[in-house]
């Protein structure tokens, strides 16, 4: 515990600057005025397209998963949201450790396929958010002054184009070094793990299985675009008068943002990276701060609400700190045999 508390005071550290950022440059007074004049009416439709933002991504998640293990997607659902309860609320992303531990002790599944079905998320979330940049881009309305910003974001998403066009070209080679017996002589002499890394690669190769590929992307844009709409649900419930595709960039520039070491929640991170996307469009300070604040309400507090009843009605009764133990122990038996 003493160890996880260390691991995450760098982020406790990013937050504490950021938060101090916000409070020294916004005005609050009319921050809390602009808060209490938010659209009810918008801001519940922004509810439920956050759950079914959630819905789509559960539904992608099975798809990843090995189609002969009996779980269910409403069980998948449930260790979803009580992962992102963990995240919220606790240190060092114990929600992820949990997640890992809850899908992996399922019937059919090894720790392998939960790892490579997190690390293909990524993968469809970082291409589907940097491809609906690219389309919605040339669109923005910056100013001039912002267009330095606009050109270093086009060179991060060059980056990330190369690097993925690279992965693609060598993506038979690798998967065939991945199969390789010279590789499996490689590993340790241990059965458990080489099922392990199999497990993994087989994961891995699901992305792009031709029976997959299709609902697995068509999924990850369903989330996205759900997403989407809660930024722009939230900005037409505070009466921001700005465009979809500033909704898509703050969905960006916020999911980036929390890529960052922060304290639970991503407090303070999340709301600075908000606020900064908002100002160039014209947005006053203290309702581009609104903004950022019921954003992270409305992601943040039915989340946690939803996976807090799921852990006290569901089988997941253990304790977080528990759950990290079990993963840690499930790592120990691939490695011990």
């Amino acid at each position: 515990m003493v160890r996880s508390l260390a691991s995450s005071a760098p982020g406790f550290a990013v937050t504490a600057i950021s938060v101090v950022l916000l409070w020294q440059v916004i005005p609050w007074t009319p921050t809390v005025t602009s808060l209490r004049a938010a659209d009810p009416v918008f801001v519940g439709l922004a509810v439920l397209c956050l759950v079914a933002s959630l819905i789509a991504k559960t539904v992608r998640w099975r798809l990843l998963l090995p189609e002969a293990s009996p779980v269910t997607t409403p069980r998948l659902y449930r260790i979803l949201h009580i992962s992102f309860l963990l995240n919220n609320v606790l240190p060092a992303r114990l929600g992820d450790v949990a997640r890992v531990a809850m899908t992996s002790r399922q019937p059919g599944i090894r720790l392998g396929h939960v790892l490579s079905s997190m690390l293909t998320e990524r993968v469809t979330d970082t291409i589907t958010l940097m491809l609906c940049f690219l389309a919605v881009a040339p669109f923005l309305p910056v100013p001039a002054r912002y267009e330095g910003l606009k050109t270093a974001a086009w060179v991060v998403i060059a980056g990330l184009a190369v690097a993925i066009a690279v992965a693609g070209v060598f993506r038979t080679r690798l998967n065939a070094v991945a199969h390789s017996e010279r590789l499996r002589r490689r590993l340790p002499a241990n059965q458990r793990v080489r099922a392990e890394a199999a497990s993994f690669v087989d994961g891995i190769a699901r992305l792009f299985a031709r029976d997959r590929v299709v609902p697995i992307w068509g999924w990850s844009w369903t989330a996205w675009v759900a997403a989407f709409a809660i930024n722009y649900l939230l900005m037409k419930a505070l009466n921001i008068d700005a465009p979809f595709a500033v909704a898509v960039l703050l969905t960006c520039t916020t999911n980036l943002a929390m890529l960052l070491p922060s304290s639970p929640g991503a407090i303070g991170v999340f709301h600075l990276a908000a606020t900064a996307s908002l100002l160039p469009f014209g947005v006053p300070e203290a309702r581009a701060l609104s903004f950022a604040i019921l954003a992270h309400l409305v992601n943040v507090v039915p989340v946690s609400l939803i996976g807090a009843a799921l852990l006290v009605i569901g089988h997941e009764r253990l304790s977080p700190w528990a759950l990290r133990r079990e993963a840690e122990l499930a790592t120990q038996r691939a490695n011990d045999g």
